[in-house]
C-alpha cells in the first residue's frame, strides 16, 4: 500500500507540475491502467511524460499473444548535447514524444520512454501490425516535420530515428535491439529482426547460456572473483573489486560476458546481486582489505534492493567497502543516485563512478554528488597509444577528476605501455590484467 502511495504521490505532483499535453498524456495512461485486468506498477519519466522502461518490460512480461516491438533510437542526440547543452536535449525528447503520440492512438498501442536516446512503440493487436509500419515508414522517416525541431531561439535542429522491429512474445526487446544495432551497422532507416540459420544458432545458444545461468542462481553458484586496483605511486593495492563469476560442479568457471548481460535483463537479476552481495560480506567480514563491487542504476532504484543492501551494512559495516555504480544512460534521475550515496555514507562507505566518459556522463549531475573515486571507461584506455582523441579525452577525465577533488581509476590497463601512459597522465589507481587479473579469494589470500 506504502508502494502504491508513492506512486500516486509522483503521479500527483507531476501532473501538477506539468503543461495541458503532458497532463493530456498522464491522464491517458491512468485510464489504460484502470481498464487493464493485470496490476501495473505506474512509473513515468519526466522529460518525456511517458510510461518508462520498467513499465514497458512489465507489460511485455504479460504478453499472451504475439506482439510488435519497435525501438526508436534518436540520432545526433549526444552532438545535440554537446553543441547546445542538456537543456535542449530534453526539450528535443519532450517534441518528439509529443508528435509519436499524436500518431499512436489506438488502444493496444503502447508508447514508452526507454532512455535519452530511445522511445518504444509496444503493439498488442496482430490486426495493427501493418498500420504501425506504415506509420513508420511515411509519418516518422519520410516526413521531415517528425525529426526537424525548431528552438525557442530559432534554430533548426534535424534529428531523425532508426528503429529495430521484432515481433514475438518471447526475448521481444532483446530481438528488437538485434535489428536496432543490424540497421545503424547498416545505415537503414530500420531492420526487422529475422530468424535466420545464424540467428537460430545464436538464439539456442543464448538459451544453452540462460539455462546455465538460472541452475547456477538457483544452486548458489555464483562467486566474486578479486581482482587488485594499484596505487599508482608506490604499487601497493589500494583494494580488491569483486566481479562475479559462476563456478560450476565441473570445474568450469563461466565469464561474465556469458551470463551479465542475461541476468541484467532477466527477473531474478536482484537475487543474483544479493547472491553475490552476500559473498562478497563474508569475505569482507573475514579480512581488513578495502573491497568494491558493482552496482546497477536499476538495483539502487529497486526500494527492496535498497533494503537488503541497509540491512547488510547494519551487520557488516562499510567503512572498508566501495559501491561502483556505472553511468549510463540508463539513469534518468540524478537523486536517486544521491539519495543511495547519502544512506551508505552514513555506515562509512565509499562511492565509485564505473565507465565514465563512456556517452552520458552528466559533469554537472556528477559534480553535485559525493563521489570518492571516478573510473574512467576501459574502451578510452585501450586506445590511449593508438588514438590522439582518445589520450585527450583521458587527459581531461583525470584533470578533470582532480579539479573536483575525486581521486580517478584507470581500467582495462592491460601492457607496461599502457600503464606508463595512463601514470604519466597523472591518473591515481590502475586497474588490468598487467597488474593482476581476476581471481578466487584464495588466490589474493582473501579465504
Amino acid at each position: 500500500m506504502a508502494k502504491l502511495e508513492n506512486y500516486l504521490t509522483q503521479i500527483a505532483e507531476l501532473y501538477e507540475n506539468s503543461d495541458e499535453d503532458r497532463r493530456s498524456s498522464i491522464v491517458t495512461f491512468l485510464e489504460r491502467a484502470l481498464n487493464s485486468k493485470n496490476e501495473i506498477n505506474i512509473e513515468i519519466d519526466e522529460v518525456s511524460a511517458l510510461p518508462n522502461r520498467e513499465s514497458m518490460m512489465r507489460e511485455i512480461s504479460l504478453l499472451q499473444d504475439e506482439a510488435m516491438l519497435v525501438i526508436l533510437h534518436i540520432n545526433q542526440i549526444e552532438a545535440v548535447k554537446q553543441l547546445y547543452g542538456f537543456e535542449m536535449v530534453q526539450e528535443i525528447i519532450s517534441n518528439k514524444a509529443q508528435t509519436l503520440k499524436e500518431l499512436i492512438k489506438d488502444s493496444d498501442a503502447s508508447l514508452y520512454s526507454i532512455n535519452l536516446q530511445k522511445f518504444a512503440i509496444l503493439v498488442k493487436n496482430s490486426k495493427l501490425f501493418d498500420k504501425y509500419i506504415s506509420i513508420l515508414k511515411f509519418s516518422i522517416f519520410n516526413n521531415i516535420e517528425s525529426f526537424t525541431y525548431t528552438s525557442s531561439e530559432g534554430s533548426k535542429i534535424v534529428s531523425d530515428f532508426t528503429a529495430g522491429i521484432s515481433y514475438g512474445i518471447e526475448h521481444l526487446h532483446h530481438s528488437a535491439n538485434v535489428a536496432l544495432q543490424e540497421a545503424m551497422v547498416s545505415k537503414l532507416p530500420y531492420k526487422v529482426y529475422e530468424m535466420t540459420p545464424e540467428c537460430t544458432t545464436l538464439k539456442k545458444s543464448s538459451l544453452d547460456k540462460y539455462q546455465v545461468y538460472k541452475e547456477a542462481l538457483h544452486n548458489g553458484y555464483i562467486v566474486p572473483y578479486f581482482q587488485p586496483i594499484i596505487d599508482a605511486n608506490d604499487g601497493s593495492v589500494m583494494k580488491y573489486e569483486a566481479l562475479a563469476r559462476l563456478q560450476l560442479p565441473d570445474g568450469r568457471v563461466v565469464p561474465p560476458y556469458d551470463f551479465l548481460n542475461i541476468a541484467i535483463e532477466d527477473k531474478t537479476f536482484e537475487f543474483f546481486t544479493r547472491q553475490m552481495m552476500q559473498k562478497v560480506f563474508n569475505i569482507y567480514d573475514k579480512t581488513y582489505v578495502e573491497l568494491s563491487m558493482n552496482l546497477t542504476y536499476e538495483n539502487i532504484k529497486s526500494p527492496t534492493m535498497l533494503e537488503y543492501i541497509k540491512n547488510r551494512l547494519q551487520k557488516y559495516g562499510g567503512e572498508r567497502m566501495t559501491f561502483e555504480i556505472v553511468e549510463t544512460e540508463e539513469i534518468d534521475d540524478y537523486e536517486v543516485v544521491e539519495n543511495f550515496i547519502l544512506m551508505i555514507k552514513e555506515y562509512g562507505c565509499k562511492i565509485s563512478i564505473d565507465d565514465f566518459g563512456a556517452g552520458y556522463s552528466n559533469f554537472t549531475n556528477l559534480i553535485k554528488l559525493n563521489i570518492d573515486f571516478i573510473k574512467i571507461d576501459g574502451m578510452l584506455i585501450t586506445k590511449l597509444l593508438s588514438d590522439e582523441k582518445a589520450r585527450l579525452m583521458v587527459q581531461g577525465l583525470i584533470q578533470f577528476s582532480k579539479n573536483i577533488n575525486v581521486k580517478s581509476i584507470a581500467e582495462f590497463v592491460s601492457s607496461r605501455e599502457i600503464s606508463e601512459c595512463v601514470k604519466e597522465l597523472g591518473v591515481d589507481y590502475f586497474q588490468g590484467y598487467y597488474h593482476g587479473e581476476p581471481k578466487d579469494a584464495k588466490f589474493y589470500g582473501l579465504a
